[in-house]
C-alpha cells in the first residue's frame, strides 16, 4: 500500500485526505458506517494525529522565527544555525512519523468505505428490484433506471458475468485513482521544496543529505507514475470494451464511430503532451477523464436512463481534474569545492593557532592547482613568502608536497603559475585534480612537448605603486583592461598578466593621465 514506502514519501500520504475528503470534525460520510465501531475509532485516531502534527509544525514555524528575529544578534551566526538546524531536523522528523501513522489509518479508513460502497451498491440495486416488483403488483408505472450507469440492466443482460463484474470493479479502482493523483501532487510538492532547500544549502554534508532524500521521493514519484497510469488503463480499457460491446449488439455503429473518434483525439493530445511534463499518467488521466464521462453521458442518453444520466451531468458540471501542469524536477549534484585564488601576506599566517591545512582531495569536480615544491621533510613557512591559501599534502613515499589556490579554469591557473614566478618562484607547476585523479600538467606538457600546455614568451604585468586602489581606479582598470587580475604585491599592486606590451602600455598610459598621483611601471616576465 501506498502508507508504507518510505519515509521521505510518506509526507506525501497525507494527501490521501483530500481524495478521502476526511474532515477534522465533520460526520462519517457514509451514515451506515457511524455503527462501525472500527472506522470510529479510526477516525478519531486521524484527528489526534492531526492535532499532534499541527502542534510540532507550530514548533518548527517558531523556531525559524526565533532565529530569524535573533540572527542580527548573534555572535556567531554558523554555530546557531547548526544548533536550530539540529532543532528543526528532529521536529521535521517526528513529523515524518506522525504522517507514517496517518498514512496507514487513512489506508485502513479507505478500505472500509471502498467495502461499503461495493455493498452499498449492491444492497441499493436489490432495494430497486424490490420496489419496482411492488410497483408493478401495484400497476403503477415507473421508469426503470439507476443512478449509478453501470447498475442498470442492460448491463447485466448484455454483458457476459465476468465482465459485468469486472465493469463493477472500476468504481473502486476509480476511487484509488483519485487517492493515488492526490498522493502524487503531494509528493511533488515535497520534491519542489526538497529541491530548492538543497540549493540553497550552505553545507556539503546538508546537501548531500538532502540530495539523497530528493532522488528517494522521486523515485516514490515515479512508482505513483507507474500505478496511476496502469490504474487509468485498466479503467479505460474495461468501460470502452463494455459500453463499445453494448453499442455493437444494439447495431449503433454510429456511436460506436463517434466514441472511437473522440477517444483517438484524447490520445493525440495525450501523446502531444507526453514528456513535457512532470507525470505523463497524471496528465493522461487529467485530459481522458472528460472524454470518458462524455461517453457515458452518451450511453445513458442512448438507453433512455434517465437517472444515470442526470447523476452524470451533474459529475461533468462539477468536474475536477488534477492540476497536470508540473513542471519537471531535477537537481544537479552540487560540487562544494574550495576555489580560492593565491594572495600574499605575512609570512607567519599560518602558525600553531592556525597551522597548515592538509590538502583536500576531492571525489567529483575539478579543480586546479599551482604546486610550490615537495621536500623530504616539512618546510619552515617563510619559505613560501606568506601564499595562501597553502595547503599540505604527503606522498606515498612519505614526502610532503605544498600547493597553493584552487581554481576552476586552466587559464585561472596559467595566470597564477606567472603570478608566482613574477614573485621569485622558481618552478611553480600547475596540477589538475579530476574526480580525485591528479595529473602534473606542467611536467606532462615538458614529457609530451605540448608548447600549448606550457607558455613560452614574455609576459608583462602593469605595476601600481600605491597604499590602495579606489573605486574609481578599479573601474577605470576592468574599463581598459577587462579579464585582467588585480592582485597585491607587497606594498604595491599588480594588473596582469598581459600577452601583448601594446595592451601593457595603455593602460600603463591611461592610468598615468587620470591619477598621474600614483607612479606606474611596466614588469616584463621572461619565460
Amino acid at each position: 500500500m501506498i502508507a508504507k514506502r518510505t519515509i521521505y514519501t510518506l509526507t506525501a500520504t497525507l494527501l490521501v485526505l483530500s481524495a478521502t475528503a476526511l474532515a477534522q470534525s465533520e460526520e462519517p460520510r457514509f451514515p451506515g458506517l457511524e455503527e462501525n465501531e472500527e472506522y470510529v475509532e479510526l477516525r478519531k485516531r486521524n484527528e489526534l494525529l492531526l492535532e499532534r502534527e499541527d502542534s510540532v509544525q507550530q514548533l518548527i514555524a517558531a523556531a525559524r522565527e526565533e532565529f530569524s528575529a535573533a540572527r542580527d544578534s548573534i555572535t556567531d551566526v554558523n554555530k546557531a544555525l547548526d544548533r536550530y538546524s539540529s532543532y528543526i531536523i528532529e521536529l521535521e522528523q517526528r513529523v515524518f512519523e506522525i504522517r507514517q501513522e496517518r498514512g496507514d489509518v487513512i489506508t485502513a479508513i479507505n478500505n472500509i468505505e471502498q467495502q461499503y460502497i461495493l455493498e452499498h451498491m449492491y444492497s441499493e440495486q436489490h432495494h430497486d428490484e424490490v420496489e419496482s416488483e411492488a410497483a408493478a403488483k401495484d400497476s403503477v408505472v415507473r421508469v426503470a433506471g439507476h443512478r449509478e450507469l453501470i447498475l442498470n440492466d442492460i448491463f447485466t443482460e448484455l454483458l457476459a458475468e465476468e465482465d459485468y463484474d469486472e465493469l463493477k470493479s472500476t468504481k473502486a479502482k476509480e476511487r484509488s485513482l483519485d487517492s493515488l493523483a492526490a498522493v502524487y501532487l503531494n509528493t511533488y510538492r515535497a520534491l519542489s521544496t526538497t529541491a530548492d532547500m538543497y540549493n540553497a544549502a550552505v553545507t556539503e554534508a546538508e546537501a548531500n543529505e538532502l540530495f539523497v532524500k530528493f532522488h528517494s521521493m522521486r523515485d516514490e514519484a515515479e512508482s505513483l507514475n507507474d500505478e496511476i497510469e496502469s490504474l487509468w488503463n485498466n479503467i479505460l480499457d474495461t468501460k470502452y470494451y463494455a459500453y463499445g460491446y453494448i453499442l455493437e449488439r444494439r447495431l449503433r455503429y454510429d456511436l460506436l464511430d463517434l466514441s472511437s473518434e473522440e477517444f483517438s483525439q484524447m490520445q493525440q493530445q495525450c501523446s502531444a503532451n507526453d514528456g513535457i511534463y512532470a507525470s505523463d499518467a497524471l496528465m493522461h488521466y487529467a485530459i481522458g477523464l472528460p472524454t470518458l464521462v462524455e461517453f457515458e453521458i452518451d450511453i445513458a442518453q442512448e438507453f433512455e436512463l434517465e437517472e444515470a444520466l442526470d447523476s452524470l451531468i451533474d459529475r461533468r458540471n462539477g468536474l475536477k481534474v488534477p492540476d497536470y501542469n508540473l513542471e519537471p524536477l531535477s537537481i544537479e549534484q552540487r560540487l562544494f569545492l574550495d576555489y580560492e585564488p593565491i594572495t600574499m601576506g605575512r609570512t607567519n599566517f599560518y602558525n600553531n593557532s592556525n597551522p597548515l591545512p592538509q590538502l583536500k582531495i576531492y571525489e567529483r569536480g575539478t579543480i586546479y592547482r599551482i604546486l610550490l615544491g615537495t621536500f623530504r621533510s616539512k618546510q619552515p613557512m617563510t619559505l613560501f613568502k606568506g601564499v595562501r591559501p597553502l595547503y599540505i599534502f604527503e606522498e606515498e613515499d612519505g614526502r610532503y608536497s605544498y600547493y597553493a589556490g584552487g581554481y576552476a579554469t586552466r587559464s585561472e591557473a596559467d595566470e597564477a603559475q606567472l603570478f608566482l614566478k613574477s614573485k621569485g618562484f622558481r618552478r611553480p607547476e600547475v596540477c589538475r585534480w579530476r574526480d580525485g585523479e591528479m595529473i602534473n600538467l606542467s611536467v606532462a606538457a615538458e614529457s609530451e612537448g605540448e608548447e600549448e600546455m606550457a607558455p613560452v614568451g614574455s609576459r608583462y604585468v602593469v605595476v601600481i605603486e600605491c597604499d590602495s586602489i579606489s573605486e574609481d581606479m578599479r573601474t577605470m582598470i576592468n574599463t581598459t583592461a577587462p579579464e585582467k587580475r588585480i592582485s597585491r604585491i607587497g606594498a604595491d599592486f599588480a594588473v596582469g598578466t598581459f600577452t601583448e606590451r601594446a595592451e601593457a602600455d595603455i593602460l600603463i598610459s591611461t592610468l598615468m593621465e587620470q591619477h598621474p598621483e600614483v607612479v606606474v611601471k611596466l614588469k616584463e616576465l621572461d619565460l
